[in-house]
Formats: structure tokens, sequence, C-alpha cells
């Protein structure tokens, strides 16, 4: 899925055929009404101007600045106490609904707003209610709405697992013309669901299959399966199935086999998948494009003499946690607490698997040839408690998707992709959904497996055959959180698996490393941030939902009184 705004046409060109202009020559500002003008809706390509505005509403992750989203849950942490939003997040107790949890420059947490995401969906239902009202082709119809009913399920499916039941809202309201009806209830849980699993189901039918090469940047089928594939898990998972029913999995399973019988694969290489050299592969599914020449990637590395840092001018803005990393396996497909995988505390970086040393800045590893060295004392990228350089604080940093050929002080970015969705997360959503439906039958392993042999090690039918329901379990929890690691899925698979209030109400950890005199090291885990300073909380009462913000309950009579629980 690629964002074809910035690919072929400027947001500006749909301005100009959408707003008129004035008799001084300037352009107006219309009334959002004004956007179902039947000339906007008279040719194909006028209509997909709007559509592209559509588009260009998808998160920009790729330019998320100082503050990534996986700072929300334990795998990363931001080594600077001045940004506000990670340190919100960190502090998930402290959060009201007067609490703002974005920077309005920031993409990592901008799309998380209740205002926000509305106003995407409100593009969507601008598209969808002048397409519908038109007289262009059916067939174009027919695309161009499941495209659009994709994209508007895939904003209210965020709403959906952040605020929980939502107003539904199917068309652009008017106040002149609708009067107080603009004004919506909220559904509950269970109605949203429902919402959206129906039209994901109704989207993908309208929508061509799979083909491998979907040059055109459009959503297909693949994409609105895969969305419908994981609102089910989400839907399966503990947090929302209290009573385990089974047939919830089932149908999550189900979808996510629709899914790998469309033809997608896995990208040959790990590593350059995430890079702009990886864009033209079979594994992306939903996905936001960039010109390196109009609003790219500033995903990038910078090396200098002295220093390697990561995360655009933020060289402390993405430091993972000793807790991830020690959820690497060994490169004999071992986890580092088996007896026989060989992990050896006093040299814990040596035989690990591929990814880890592709994406985790360890002491030793290498960034575009340079050596990054976060020992005491080292230099520029010694492991930093007090916050006095913005360095790491767990003496780690970000390596994946760090795009070395881009130097961002000379104002450079990446064309690499930002994936909201791919084929390896559609393999681990069908081995965790058929795992609780059946157990671990061949079908998981077999799922699994791909994963990890595209990794570079051992297949779990190798390294552990004949695993019970529980242990299976724990592998795909483990296989999951590395392989997605650092692309904003680890904070709602806590949210879904209720392990939240046990994962972020705990310190964090790195790794201090000094000298030991005689040309090696010693390894000792710390907290990451010191004894006295505010620590990780999560108040399992309330925080498994946002608040709603008073701004959106004082616009909504139909919202009064209705604000989710400890708010």
């Amino acid at each position: 899925m690629k964002s074809i705004i910035n690919k072929t046409i400027l947001l500006g060109a749909s301005v100009m055929i959408l707003t008129g202009c004035s008799k001084d020559g300037f352009l107006e500002v219309p009334n959002t009404s004004d956007v179902s003008s039947e000339s906007a809706f008279s040719t194909e390509s006028s209509a997909d101007l709007v559509l592209n505005d559509v588009y260009s509403a998808l998160p920009d992750l790729n330019n998320f600045i100082f503050e990534p989203f996986d700072t929300w849950s334990d795998d990363l942490m931001t080594g600077f106490n001045w940004n506000i939003s990670s340190q919100v997040a960190r502090n998930k107790t402290n959060i009201n609904a007067n609490t703002e949890l974005w920077y309005t420059w920031s993409g990592a947490t901008m799309w998380l707003h209740w205002g926000t995401l509305y106003g995407k969906v409100r593009k969507c239902n601008v598209y969808i209610q002048g397409v519908e009202n038109s007289s262009l082709p059916q067939e174009y119809k027919d695309t161009r709405l499941g495209e659009a009913k994709t994209l508007r399920a895939f904003f209210y499916h965020q709403l959906w697992m952040l605020y929980g039941g939502v107003p539904i809202i199917t068309k652009p309201d008017d106040r002149a013309a609708d009067g107080d009806d603009i004004f919506h209830a909220r559904a509950s849980f269970d109605e949203t669901f429902n919402f959206l699993q129906s039209e994901l189901a109704a989207a993908a039918a309208l929508l061509p299959g799979h083909n491998g090469n979907e040059g055109n940047g459009r959503v297909t089928k693949g994409a609105a399966l895969t969305i419908k594939g994981w609102v089910e898990l989400f839907y399966a998972s503990k947090r929302n199935n209290p009573s385990n029913d089974l047939s919830r999995w089932v149908t999550a399973a189900a979808t996510n086999k629709q899914v790998m019988e469309l033809g997608y694969t896995l990208h040959s290489k790990y590593d350059e998948f995430f890079f702009a050299s990886g864009n033209n592969n079979n594994e992306g599914i939903l996905y936001r494009e960039y010109l390196s020449v109009k609003q790219g990637s500033n995903i990038v590395g910078y090396q200098g003499p002295n220093f390697v840092g990561t995360q655009w001018l933020s060289w402390g803005g993405s430091t993972p946690t000793q807790e991830l990393v020690d959820d690497y396996a060994m490169a004999n497909g071992r986890v580092i607490s088996d007896p026989a995988s060989g992990y050896n505390d006093n040299n814990p970086y040596a035989n690990r698997e591929p990814r880890f040393h592709q994406s985790v800045l360890y002491n030793g590893n290498t960034f575009n040839g340079i050596p990054f060295l976060s020992a005491v004392g080292s230099g520029n990228n010694a492991i930093d408690l007090a916050d006095a350089t913005d360095n790491t604080n767990t003496g780690y940093c970000t390596k994946k998707r760090m795009d070395t050929t881009v130097n961002v002080f000379q104002w450079a970015a990446s064309a690499q992709n930002y994936y909201f969705f791919r084929y390896a997360e559609v393999l681990l959503n069908y081995a965790e959904a058929q795992n609780e439906a059946v157990g671990p039958d061949a079908s998981v392993y077999a799922a699994i497996d791909q994963i990890r042999t595209r990794a570079g090690i051992p297949t779990l039918s190798d390294v552990y055959p004949g695993a019970t329901q529980a242990q299976m379990r724990d592998h795909i929890r483990r296989e999951r959180r590395i392989e997605l690691a650092f692309e904003g899925k680890r904070y709602f698979d806590l949210i879904r698996w209720e392990l939240a209030e046990e994962k972020l109400n705990q310190p964090m950890h790195g790794m201090e490393i000094r000298s030991n005199g005689a040309g090696g090291y010693t390894y000792t885990r710390i907290k990451a941030i010191p004894d006295g300073a505010p620590q990780w909380s999560f108040d399992k009462n309330k925080n498994y939902l946002l608040p709603i913000p008073l701004s959106a309950i004082g616009q909504n009579p139909k919202l009064q009184g209705n604000q989710n629980p400890g708010y």
C-alpha cells in the first residue's frame, strides 16, 4: 500500500480542484461539505485526487523524529527526559482526560489523538459519499470504494484498540444540513468490532487479489483481509475474550489463512527488507511509500569521526531495553535461558541470532563499518544514566531500519517504505490463533519455521519439537517480539494479552559495561532509570484504554457521562 500522493500527485492539485478562486485571485478556504462538489467526482482522475488525500492520511511514521511509538512498550526507551510524549507514556498512571499525549510535529504519537483519527475518518467519508453519489463507472466505484473503506477501517481499528467502543460515523456530517444528528453515541466494543469485521469483509470482496506486483500502489484484497485477521486476533485475545471463546480464535486463524493463500512470500533478506533497496518485495501488504525528494524518510543513521548515531538528530531517542535483548535467541535457535543454548553472561553478544546483530547496536557491533562502543569511558556513545549527553541509557541503540546511506545533516532522506502490515506478521497471527484454537499442530510449526528460516536460525521443528500449547504460546510470543521489533506492534500485544500491567509496571534495564583491565569487559544488568527518578507505571484499572479527550466530550453531548473507566 503506497502513499500515492508522495509518488505522483501533489496534494495541492486536489486542493485546486476542490476550491474556488475569489475575485481577488486567492484560493478560498471552503466549507468541508464543498468537497463533495460535482466537479470533484465528475471524472476518475479528479476523484482519484481526493482519494490520494485519504492515502496521505496514513501515519507518517518514518518521520517520527524523537520518540518512536515503541517507547510506549517495554522494547524501547528514550534516553532524554525533555520529550513530553514518551515521558507521559512511560508514567501511564498519570494520564488523564486533559493529557497531551503527542507533539503536533511528532508523527510517532500524533496519530493516537481522538480528533486526529476522526479527521482521517472524515476524509474517507467525504470520498465514499462523493463516489457513491457520482455517475462514475461502476467498476471504478467498486474498486475505489473497496480501497477507501479499507482505509477507513484502518483508522477505526486504531481508535478501537486505543479507546474501546467509539462512535461509528459513515458519512461526512454537516451541521447546517444535519442539525443535532451530527452527534453520535458510542458503539460498544463488540459493536465496533462487528462493524470492522463486516466492513473489511465487504471491502475485500470489492478488491483485486494479490498478484505480486501491486505497482499502482493501491490497497488490494490482501490488505483488507490482513487488517480483518488482525482485528479478529485482537478480539480473540485474553483482554477482550476472558471466557476464551475458542470460536474467536478459529475465525482469526481462518482469515489469516486466507491471506496466506494469496501468494505473499517472505523477502529473502530480513535487514534489507526495511531499506529502500528492499522496497520491491512480495512481503509488504499495507505500507506507506516515500520518495527521497519529497517527504522522504528521516529514519537514518549518521556517523562522524567519533560518533555513531541513530534516529534523526536524537542519538538516545531509540534505545532498546535489556528485556528485549534477552529475548533474542542464540545462533543455534535456542533461547538464552535454555541450558543447551551456550549463552555466556561474560560474553553476552557472542553467537546470537542474525536478527540481533541486524537490529540492535550493542557494544562492539558496527554501524556502516564504524564500531559502536557503549562501555563506560569509551567515548561519545558511552551509556549515560545521568541524562547529561542525550546518549543511550540502556547501552544499546536501534540499528534495524536505519539507512546508513543517508546523512540527515545534509538534509538528505531515504525512500524506504514504512510497513503497517507485512506477510511475516500474518504468519505469526495465524500461528497464534491456530495454536489457541487447536494446539500446536503441523501448520503452526510450519508458519513459525518460515520466519526462522528467513532469519537464518534452525527451525522450531528442529529445536523445540513436541511443544505443548503453553510452550508454543511462549515461543510464538517471543518470536513475534523479535521479528516485529521496532515496528509499533509490541504495545498492542501487551494490551491484548493483558500483560501490560506486568511488563509496563516494573523497571526497565540496560547493560553497564566496563573494562576488566585485561582487554575484555565486565557486564552488569542495571536499571535504565536510576532510583529516585520516575519509574514505569501502569494502572490496570484504567490504562488498558486511553481517556476520551474532554474537548471531544464537551463537543458531543452524547458522549457526556460515557468516559472510559478510571478517568
